[in-house]
């Protein structure tokens, strides 16, 4: 009998590994989901606002009112002269224009912080600069953010469900776990009710054994969530730039308690159930 109760034992092994990879993409989720707002800021302020110049220009006037401004991001102030503009439309067009009669004017670009970027503020400031001297005209390409803003408003929505579905996976996950693991102790467990046991003593080590399962999957998730950071790091290095590692700490806050609780619950409850079955099912 003993023989035949640990061939049908489930693999906890092969349950860690299981819960450990809904654990990664769910991690990798709230990681995605974090930086959404982050990526968007980031994407605001290397949006360029370019100040077309006249021929007769004032642009230290223009250049000293700009650093002033605190919606102004700092350093972020450049002017570019039309024989500048025109050496660089050459190089990356591949073509070679007429320096006599240069299309290009003088231009100075700048960017705002992110938290002042907004419609209102934009056409606001813009009013202002177009009234200096020297201005011929600003512009900026607000309905750009409009549309990462949406996308990315879209992005999150369905990392929410995503995530959702992977919280449902590892319940199920573990619970078919915990299951064939009382089937499997189904002797046991109502020997022990016969002798007059309490439910929480029989339940005690199935809940241990869940929650390890939980706390095996949590590092083996992690392992695998600062190699892909590592990766990034190595390879692409500009995504590192957006990278918070408040949003990292928080995620693997995250996905430790899931791995913990979740387990817990779903293992008390899965015993629950089994425990109230009568002695009738224990030969089906």
């Amino acid at each position: 009998m003993a023989s035949n109760n640990s061939k049908s034992k489930p693999s906890h092994a092969y349950s860690s590994l299981s819960v450990a990879i809904v654990m990664f993409l769910l991690g990798t989720f709230i990681i995605v989901l974090l930086h959404s707002h982050n990526l968007t800021n980031i994407i605001k302020e290397k949006m360029n606002i370019v100040i077309e110049l006249e021929e007769e220009n004032n642009p230290e006037q223009i250049i000293t009112w700009l650093n002033s401004n605190n919606n102004v991001r700092k350093g972020s102030v450049v002017q570019i002269s039309k024989s500048e503009a025109i050496t660089t439309m050459s190089k990356n067009l591949n073509i070679a224009f007429n320096a006599n009669e240069n299309p290009f004017r003088d231009i100075i670009t700048f960017n705002i912080i992110s938290s002042e970027y907004s419609t209102s503020k934009l056409n606001k400031m813009r009013s202002e600069l177009e009234k200096m001297n020297g201005v011929s005209s600003v512009f900026y390409e607000d309905l750009t953010i409009s549309n990462i803003k949406s996308n990315l408003n879209r992005i999150a929505y369905l990392i929410l469900f995503v995530g959702i579905l992977f919280v449902l996976l590892a319940i199920v996950i573990i619970r078919n776990t915990i299951n064939l693991s009382m089937y499997a102790d189904r002797w046991e467990i109502k020997t022990m009710e016969l002798i007059g046991a309490k439910w929480g003593f029989i339940k005690m080590p199935y809940i241990k054994t869940g929650v390890l399962v939980g706390f095996n999957a949590f590092i083996l998730a992690t392992v695998l969530i600062f190699v892909i950071l590592g990766l990034i790091y190595l390879y692409v290095s500009q995504v590192w730039e957006i990278i918070n590692m408040i949003y990292i700490l928080i995620a693997i806050i995250s996905i430790f308690l899931l791995s913990i609780i979740i387990p817990a619950i779903t293992t008390n409850s899965a015993a629950n159930k089994y425990l109230k079955q009568n002695m009738d099912t224990l030969y089906s």
